[in-house]
């Protein structure tokens, strides 16, 4: 089973959606959650440890969850990632900054920095915990860091069903417009597909069903989720290089903003945690 869940808060509303899946994900997994309060030495005088043990009791619901309160003086960014070293974590669980004008999550700047240095997969949560992640989408573009991600995810959620997503185009499109063109790359992704699942463990096979799917990732992905009610969107990326290298190329960064449900990003150093 899983390790310690930590789970990050600043007391702002957004955090509280993160508080409520960790200990969620800490009762379905029958383990704990570490919440983490960072006090930035640049901001002065922290407040007393029973004054920040009331406010962090404030921020959880009732729960038979054991949770254990951790206060680093450190700026968020660093003391979370460092927490789930100490701690021997699982996941780390963050909440989205807020909600902008332009329709998107605004991540912040802990955040981007947890995801790229993390030890284990980060899940950066968007949406209220009403029911358990059920339906998982995964992004692939063959490499082995999507297939980390995969086998990553499906040990962390055993009873999830799983959509693997491959997008593609045809090369130079404007000049080869056949159609017999886009059948041959079809095919031919196609076939790197089949030769990709065969790397997958036979166990997490059984409970993926693909989609080859002609256009871009996120176009892919933003309709696997309209039409299939998707509950969590997984990425898999290339350690500390994260969202500048994500196994989904240079989309990842706007997915994790634009798209309205909860993401989980797991790197390839994760595959040993």
């Amino acid at each position: 089973m899983p390790g310690k869940i930590v789970v990050g808060t600043d007391f702002r509303a957004e955090a509280d959606r993160a508080i409520d899946r960790a200990l969620e994900l800490a009762k379905e997994w029958n383990t704990e959650v570490v919440l983490v309060h960072a006090l930035d030495p640049a901001l002065g005088d922290p407040p007393t440890r029973g004054e920040l043990d009331k406010r962090m009791r404030s921020v959880l619901p009732d729960s038979d969850i054991k949770v254990t309160f951790r206060y680093p003086i450190e700026r968020a960014d660093y003391a979370i990632a460092s927490v789930a070293k100490e701690e021997g974590a699982s996941l780390i669980v963050l909440g989205a900054a807020r909600f902008n004008s332009m329709k998107d999550f605004l991540l912040g700047t802990a955040v981007d920095y947890v995801i790229r240095h993390s030890p284990v997969p980060v899940l950066v949560v968007k949406t209220r915990a009403t029911a358990r992640y059920r339906r998982i989408a995964c992004a692939t573009d063959f490499y082995t860091p999507s297939r980390v991600a995969l086998e990553k995810t499906a040990e962390l959620f055993p009873k999830a069903d799983f959509q693997l997503i491959h997008a593609y185009h045809v090369p130079f499109e404007g000049w080869q417009k056949a159609e017999y063109v886009k059948k041959d790359v079809e095919k031919a992704e196609r076939k790197v597909f089949d030769e990709f699942l065969e790397e997958i463990d036979p166990e997490t096979r059984k409970r993926v069903t693909t989609h080859l799917v002609y256009g871009s990732p996120g176009g892919a992905l933003r309709k696997d989720i309209r039409e299939s009610e998707t509950d969590l969107l997984v990425l898999g990326t290339h350690g500390e290089s994260a969202l500048r290298h994500a196994s989904i190329g240079s989309t990842a960064n706007e997915l994790l903003r634009s798209l309205p449900i909860d993401t989980l990003v797991v790197t390839h150093s994760a595959e040993h945690a």
